[in-house]
């Protein structure tokens, strides 16, 4: 006998064409040769019946059309979840109903509940004239009417029953009239939002005209709060609107109670709306079904729909005369109508009109359709028959069963393989053989399509069928070929369900510490599916009919222990056992690790655990940094998902880079759950989390560093930025030598004085001397910042040593930088740069106030006079002139005490400032600023001043001895001698300030010569 090896048993076309997802679409022996038992619980006990009790589809048929109506009404309603199977026992009721005279059967399924549909499907066979009028004003849509016009009809609709309504309560009148919500259906800027792509009334007009398509997701049925206009100023401008649309607009967006008005208003007039969009009238579905059952009075009408939610604008008409009594005063006034009809239970709660309610349930009980899988009722071989025969019918195809009718092939029987298939996959009850599952596969998959519903996991059929049969069976042809089955992506989207068993953590570990990451996932597919979630052996005939290699024994042990139960169950501590939100952090980790989201505050926890860890490893050596503050270190690693990102846990993360991304794995959950171990108190169970944390943590280490210096922006080139701008600095306030060796660049850089008082402060622009301070205060915390980045300190503390290796090539290039200028600092330098800069723009203002002081100097004594010589002389000339009455001042004495201060005077400085103004002339832009910021002429204005007014008193007393001698030979020999002396010496300086002597002037007395020569220069 051959080996099952890669055995494909199906066509895509064929499982395509049989297996349906909705009631209405197989035909009759289809839905027959695939039927399962339903669990159906009757709610409402009648006729002797408890008040619930289970019973079969059979039992609620033969309670359906032999039950006594009341008053000619009965409404069976099914109710359960979406895909739980309602209308799956509406279509089974119909294809097993028996025919019997007098009975008129009306069947409205979920894919024709347009309205041309459902009025066609109420009135076939139906000839009256009323009936012809409606069947010719819902014969144009979808043929004469688009679903553009459909759209634009349905929003005029609403606007007016909106604006005409008659709201009861306070904030429905506030929504209600021409003011009110009717604006948004009417202004062209709030109908272009409402009919945006995929939007509500798009959907529901695109409904109306043509009905659900089989394959279709559920069309909403209701208005919600997020289909309210409120979002429109993500796509236009508001102020586009009218201004009365503006305001309710407002009103709407700030009140949650006016929102939740609106909303019950709109879906109140939804369906007059569309009713009216249709050409039809507000009863006239009602009145023709009533007139049909006048019509048939002694007959009895069975109406089966499927889902009355999905009837379009005439449910509420149709539903007023499903329930309108047929006796009136013992008089049989309409047919009698048996009505079944399929409900979700939150639409029958809280949307079917309550007085439709009471009539039927007063009527008949109610039909619950579904299964718990969590609960003892739920039985495994009930699923197993279930998926069994929907995949005996996948391979026999919807032909063959029609042709076979009542009869259902068996597939199996005629295969080769059914012996050892069987033997490895296992069969149904019925014998149809569940290849390419087992009984553990099938189970997973099931509980993996159920739908999770507070603490119940509710079976879903249209789901299983859709997912775990149709969609497995059509997908994987080509894989099972290839030997590649299954793929880890199996029910992928669904396996994040948390019905789903899953393989311990322990054993998920070993897998990917094991295996390629490709084989490892495909191997825990397989062993979390077939395999039972690893608490079953999958038989060797599976991994050979899948070339799947054999599963290593040593992949499980008995040391297990990461199972929330195992870890926290029975553990206890002295003070109790592990409190429950320590289990359900448990928990959540391990849904986390399958699939589902960490909760966010979990999350957190982790990121702080991570994030304390990682910076505990951070040294501050190399680079030497002082340590930086909290601050910092948040902007570098913020706390948040962008500081540190955990794979599945909702972060929506744009345009960030965190500095580690914890991936989805085994090792991390147990490491996350050995962590809240740690932290709840429970050492002796976090296993190996500390060494898994440590790692992690280290392996963020360097990047961390990176992270952080670049924050701080002390790495090398800002560093060589910040320096440069400090070497300027230093330059323009004098402290860079004009030849500096390293030393003194390093001095240069590091140099910080706030506050300093300049020795030459009186020989300073006044300018130049503001920028100055004002820069000195700002290049303190550069410096500190600087020496932050190249030196140690301990703890906050003031640096105490710096990194002489790392700060030389620094400094070095940072010289280079500075000469070239037009660098970019860092921004903790900027404002010191910016201020920096202000002092380098005054340079040429200090150098021509020094030009200027050196000018007055240079007007009273030339270069190359003695100034110790011209103070002796301003002093000699004093004292004799004040005994001949020509020192012509207020205050002699003052004016002998400074002419002896004068004395004291460094002239040195005038000669100083000169070289460095003539060094200027062509200096480069930094030794301009050098020059200009060298301490020198500090006493040059003094200098200046005192040969400025020496010449003023001077001059007075040579004109008043003029004036009273006549002539200036006649003054005493001594005057004439010392005020030659002084002359003499002023008087060369203004014959050059003049350009030539006087030609042609008589020969006379020094004094009288010269001062005719001041007094012209004057």
């Amino acid at each position: 006998m051959s080996t099952q090896v890669n055995f494909v048993c199906w066509s895509a076309d064929t499982v395509t064409a049989t297996i349906p997802t909705e009631a209405a679409t197989p035909s009759d022996a289809v839905l027959l040769g695939t039927h399962s038992p339903l669990r159906i619980t009757r709610r409402g006990g009648k006729g002797g019946h408890a008040a619930e009790e289970l019973i079969t589809e059979h039992e609620v048929l033969e309670e359906f059309l032999a039950a006594e109506p009341n008053n000619g009404v009965l409404v069976a309603t099914v109710i359960g979840k979406s895909g739980a199977g309602k209308s799956h026992l509406v279509r089974w009721a119909k294809a097993n109903m028996p025919e019997a005279t007098g009975r008129r059967l009306i069947y409205l399924q979920k894919t024709e509940t347009s309205l041309k549909d459902v009025v066609e499907a109420l009135l076939v066979d139906q000839h009256d004239p009323a009936f012809d009028e409606i069947r010719r004003r819902v014969s144009t849509l979808g043929s004469g009417m688009t679903v553009d016009e459909m759209e634009q009809r349905i929003l005029n609709e609403i606007a007016e029953a909106l604006r005409v309504h008659e709201a009861p309560t306070p904030l429905g009148k506030a929504l209600v009239g021409d003011n009110g919500l009717a604006l948004f259906f009417l202004d062209p800027l709030f109908r272009q939002h409402l009919l945006r792509e995929d939007s509500f009334v798009k959907r529901r007009a695109k409904h109306a005209l043509r009905g659900r398509d089989a394959d279709e997701p559920d069309v909403p049925l209701e208005f919600t709060v997020d289909e309210l206009p409120l979002d429109i100023g993500e796509f236009a401008n508001i102020r586009e609107a009218a201004a009365t649309t503006q305001k309710i607009f407002r009103r709407l967006s700030s009140s949650a109670q006016l929102q939740v008005e609106a909303v019950a208003l709109l879906n109140e007039l939804f369906d007059v709306a569309v009713t009216k969009a249709a050409s039809l009238g507000v009863g006239d579905v009602s009145q023709a079904f009533k007139k049909i059952r006048e019509n048939l009075v002694g007959q009895e009408i069975v109406l089966l729909i499927e889902d009355v939610a999905l009837i379009q604008g005439v449910r509420r008409d149709l539903l007023d005369a499903v329930v309108e009594v047929g006796v009136v005063q013992g008089e049989q006034r309409y047919a009698t109508v048996r009505t079944m009809m399929a409900v979700t239970d939150g639409y029958y709660t809280d949307s079917l009109p309550e007085t439709f309610k009471r009539r039927a349930e007063a009527s008949s009980p109610l039909y619950e359709v579904d299964v718990d899988l969590d609960s003892s009722a739920a039985d495994e071989q009930d699923l197993i028959d279930f998926v069994g025969r929907y995949l005996n019918a996948a391979r026999v195809g919807k032909d063959d069963l029609e042709a076979a009718t009542p009869q259902v092939p068996n597939h199996c029987a005629s295969c080769r393989f059914q012996a050892p298939c069987h033997d490895n996959f296992g069969a149904s009850s019925d014998g149809y053989g569940l290849y390419p599952y087992n009984r553990p596969a099938i189970v997973q998959a099931v509980r993996a399509c159920a739908e999770r519903d507070q603490a119940r996991l509710n079976f879903n059929p249209r789901k299983v069928l859709s997912r775990a049969v149709r969609d497995v069976l059509n997908d994987n042809v080509d894989v099972i070929r290839e030997g590649l089955f299954p793929l880890a992506t199996f029910l992928a989207a669904e396996v994040e369900n948390v019905g789903v068993q899953h393989l311990p953590l322990s054993v998920r570990e070993r897998i990917e510490e094991q295996y390629p990451n490709d084989e490892a996932e495909r191997l825990t597919t397989l062993l979390n599916f077939w395999g039972d979630g690893g608490r079953k052996v999958i038989p060797a005939g599976i991994l050979t009919a899948f070339s799947h290699e054999p599963i290593p024994a040593d992949l499980f042990d008995e040391r297990q222990t990461d199972e929330p139960g195992a870890d926290g169950a029975g553990v206890t501590r002295d003070d109790g056992p592990i409190p429950p939100s320590v289990l359900k952090q448990l928990e959540a980790i391990d849904n986390w690790s399958t699939g589902q989201t960490l909760p966010q505050g979990l999350a957190n926890e982790m990121r702080s655990v991570l994030r304390e860890a990682i910076l505990a490893r951070l040294t501050w050596l190399d680079p030497v940094i002082k340590e930086p503050d909290s601050a910092s270190l948040k902007k570098a690693i913020p706390t948040n998902a962008r500081g540190i990102s955990i794979a599945g846990a909702s972060e929506n993360l744009q345009n960030s880079n965190p500095v580690l991304v914890v991936p989805r794995t085994a090792r991390m959950a147990r490491m996350f759950r050995g962590l809240v171990m740690l932290r709840a108190g429970f050492p002796e169970r976090a296993g190996e989390a500390l060494p898994r944390l440590d790692a992690l943590a280290e392996s963020a280490v360097v990047e961390t560093r990176k992270r952080v210096i670049a924050e701080l922006a002390v790495d090398d080139a800002s560093l060589i930025d910040a320096a440069a701008s400090l070497l300027r600095g230093a330059a323009a306030s004098g402290r860079l030598p004009a030849k500096a060796k390293e030393l003194d660049l390093v001095n240069a850089v590091l140099w910080s004085e706030p506050g300093h008082h300049r020795p030459d402060a009186g020989g300073r622009a006044p300018q130049w001397t503001a920028a100055y301070a004002i820069y000195l205060a700002a290049r303190a915390t550069v410096v500190d910042r600087f020496l932050a980045g190249v030196g140690a300190a301990q703890g906050t503390g003031a640096v105490h040593a710096v990194d002489i290796h790392r700060l030389l090539p620094i400094v070095r290039q940072a010289m280079a930088r500075a000469e070239a200028g037009g660098q970019v600092v860092p921004e903790w330098c900027a404002d010191a740069d910016r201020k920096l800069r202000a002092l380098e723009r005054l340079a040429p203002v200090q150098l021509e106030y020094w030009r200027g002081l050196t000018s007055r100097i240079r007007r009273h004594m030339p270069a190359g006079t003695s100034y110790g010589d011209t103070v002796g002389a301003v002093i000699e000339a004093a004292t004799v002139g004040h005994a001949h009455g020509l020192v012509k001042v207020n205050d002699l004495a003052a004016l002998n005490a400074r002419n002896e201060t004068a004395k004291s005077w460094d002239s040195g400085s005038i000669g100083e400032v000169e070289k460095l103004l003539a060094e200027a002339e062509s200096a480069p832009a930094l030794t301009l600023l050098a020059l200009a910021g060298t301490e020198a002429g500090a006493e040059l204005p003094a200098i200046a001043d005192f040969l400025d007014s020496t010449a003023a008193w001077v001059d007075a007393g040579l004109r008043e001895a003029e004036a009273n001698g006549g002539v200036a030979t006649d003054l005493d020999a001594q005057i004439d001698a010392t005020i030659a002396t002084w002359f003499g010496i002023l008087g060369d300086h203004a014959k050059r300030e003049a350009g030539s002597e006087l030609p042609g002037t008589p020969q006379t007395s020094p004094a009288t010569q010269l001062a005719t020569q001041e007094g012209s220069a004057h």
